[in-house]
């Protein structure tokens, strides 16, 4: 009996030559041309399960950390006036400083921290001569304090609610495809860098590089259009292989001899899954394990709400496991398949 190739669940290759179909199409094809070759009905909740929405991510409002930020006299207020941490604080008192978007807040944060530690430093350094000032000084450390914790609840804050962040992990505009992922390993760097920002660097966020990393994000929409690809691939798979289980096993192969059926139906199996939705496949592992790291720190994060790593939990641990789970299932039955027939899973002559 010759060997039949073995199909790798764990590695994919990128096979073939692709056009500018989507892996929903490829799917829908693929059910379509397995259900003639068969002469089987698809279930009825197939086409209503090509795809569905994602889960919803709760509200941002219930999400958001409140900030009381730090209340200033007007005496101390007319004593920072010599160092940059009176502008500083300024800013934040006009209209448009109470009006921040969550970046801009974090930019200012990062900004406010930085002009309190060179504040308190040359006031401490004036306090042997002026004992006012280290008076002055040692109020500054307990506000520096303060902010410190302060700016970790803004990061969380911008992760949580920034309209960027919130559609780019959960409002995908399409599905993945081999083809068209614009931006998406410019948004796996601009995902890290968010990430980064949240260890109070020694110098002040540079508010323009955020904000571009923020459009990046907001473009490719990365995540949610992967964890919409990976449900999509699991839902759907799983009523192919749950369909094609009694199917094939009725299909006749005597003594390993493959029937003209049997043929048609490698084709198509080589065709449609292994040309067109198995590469998708490969793309969901890839950035999958891109991002895991990732999403490995912020269910660390104390401040982030648990609902928000309930939600990225369900997707990068629960939902990879049961895409995984069915897209092994399915090269199983194949495999089986083919091995019964004395078939491999090579392109149609």
């Amino acid at each position: 009996m010759a060997r039949v190739g073995i199909i790798s669940v764990g590695l994919f290759t990128l096979l073939g030559c692709f056009g500018g179909g989507t892996v929903k199409q490829s799917i829908e094809d693929y059910a379509a041309r397995l259900s003639r070759v068969l002469d089987v009905s698809l279930p009825d909740s197939f086409n209503e399960k090509i795809t569905t929405p994602l889960p919803k991510l709760a509200d941002s409002a219930t999400l958001k950390h409140t900030i009381e930020g730090v209340s200033i006299n007007l005496r101390e207020f007319y004593a920072l006036q010599d160092c940059e941490l009176g502008t500083v604080v300024a800013e934040r008192n006009t209209s448009l400083g109470k009006s921040q978007l969550p970046s801009q807040r974090l930019a200012y944060e990062s900004k406010l921290l930085t002009a309190l530690k060179n504040c308190e430093a040359a006031l401490a350094k004036d306090g042997n001569a002026d004992q006012n000032n280290g008076a002055l000084a040692s109020t500054i450390a307990l506000w520096r304090k303060q902010k410190s914790q302060d700016y970790s609840k803004t990061w969380a804050n911008l992760i949580q609610g920034s309209q960027e962040l919130r559609l780019a992990l959960n409002t995908p505009e399409r599905l993945m495809s081999v083809e068209n992922n614009k931006d998406a390993l410019s948004s796996v760097n601009a995902l890290y860098y968010l990430d980064s920002l949240n260890n109070k660097n020694e110098r002040p966020i540079n508010s323009s590089e955020l904000e571009q990393q923020l459009q990046i994000i907001r473009s490719a929409r990365l995540p949610a259009t992967l964890w919409h690809t990976q449900q999509t691939l699991t839902q759907n798979l799983s009523l192919l292989t749950s369909m094609l289980a009694s199917e094939l096993d009725a299909v006749s192969c005597p003594e390993g001899r493959a029937s003209d059926q049997a043929k048609i139906l490698r084709n198509v199996f080589y065709l449609f899954f292994i040309e067109q939705i198995q590469p998708v496949g490969s793309l969901v592992n890839q950035y999958h394990y891109k991002l895991a790291p990732l999403w490995e720190d912020w269910l660390a994060q104390p401040l982030l709400h648990k609902e928000f790593k309930r939600y990225i939990k369900q997707q990068t641990q629960d939902g990879f496991t049961e895409y995984s789970n069915a897209m092994k299932a399915h090269v199983n039955l194949w495999q089986n398949f083919l091995g019964r027939c004395n078939l491999s899973p090579v392109a149609p002559v």
